[in-house]
């Protein structure tokens, strides 16, 4: 059950990735669905929350890395005294343990019922405005009920699904625990998390790789920042999308898909997306340790 959970929150950015281009492409923000575009983006933005609060309850070295990067945001805004969020507080065991507590609240009560929430939004706004038809697949003028689709959701679901049970199968150590605890191999260190080499997983990597980023680019501390400006750019680049497309009905063909004179800033927009992901994810793999 551990293996099933870990890597379908491994894998879901990947279907998460895949629709966004698909939507991008075809125009399915346009012809008054640009709200729909916006509850998407917001779905891929609780599932970053949950693959983040979800890391941190593993609470590894790796789950550690997450409550110390949030003690460096307050420390960067100069709050971390003010809600005893200090590296040095979460370093002592009872409070860091108490620390804990939120991100398990989040995950496991307050991100899931987002989800569902707006899951369910996704689908209303969908059977209203009706389903963005991909160029690629000619209309056939014949019209189905709602309730076909959501069974060939389901379908490609339970394929999604099984294929994430094969995998499930694939065996993984555990992490080494965190630094704050005597049998640590990690206790007493004097670096953090990343300064171990001590990274996120892949999903999520593009973080650090942020982080790394700014501080070799810019020379930027706390590093912290890196995530930070990531997080606003790349949610900034999704939202405007619908806003800087000039087009108005779904493109045809890959011709007006790809035409920049209509949809150059959008292209931008999503182009600046990518930069920043790749940039971290690459920057991780060179410099993982810092």
């Amino acid at each position: 059950m551990l293996n099933f959970h870990y890597w379908n929150a491994y894998l879901i950015f990947a279907p998460v990735m895949i629709h966004m281009l698909r939507v991008f492409f075809t125009g399915g923000y346009r012809g008054g669905r640009t709200g729909l575009w916006q509850i998407g983006v917001a779905l891929a933005g609780t599932v970053f929350l949950l693959s983040i609060t979800g890391e941190t309850l593993h609470w590894d070295e790796r789950g550690f890395a997450v409550p110390w990067h949030t003690s460096e945001i307050l420390e960067a805004v100069g709050l971390d005294k003010t809600f005893h969020y200090t590296h040095t507080d979460l370093k002592d065991v009872t409070k860091a343990t108490h620390l804990l507590q939120p991100y398990y609240d989040l995950h496991i009560a307050i991100l899931p019922v987002l989800l569902l929430a707006l899951i369910a939004m996704h689908y209303y706004v969908i059977n209203v405005k009706g389903i963005s038809q991909p160029f690629w697949h000619p209309a056939s003028g014949r019209k189905v009920p709602f309730t076909t689709h959501i069974k060939a959701w389901f379908l490609y679901s339970a394929i999604i699904l099984g294929a994430i049970i094969a995998v499930s199968f694939i065996g993984r150590g555990a992490g080494p625990a965190p630094q704050l605890l005597k049998f640590s191999p990690y206790y007493g260190a004097k670096e953090r998390p990343g300064g171990l080499g001590v990274v996120p997983t892949f999903p999520i990597s593009w973080t650090h790789g942020m982080n790394r980023f700014v501080t070799i680019a810019f020379n930027l501390e706390p590093d912290i920042w890196g995530t930070i400006t990531g997080i606003g750019i790349m949610a900034l680049a999704l939202i405007a999308i619908p806003f800087l497309d000039r087009g108005r009905a779904e493109p045809h063909g890959w011709a007006e898909a790809l035409s920049l004179r209509v949809r150059g800033w959008a292209f931008l927009a999503m182009a600046l997306f990518w930069a920043v992901l790749i940039t971290g994810v690459v920057t991780n793999i060179v410099t993982p340790k810092g």
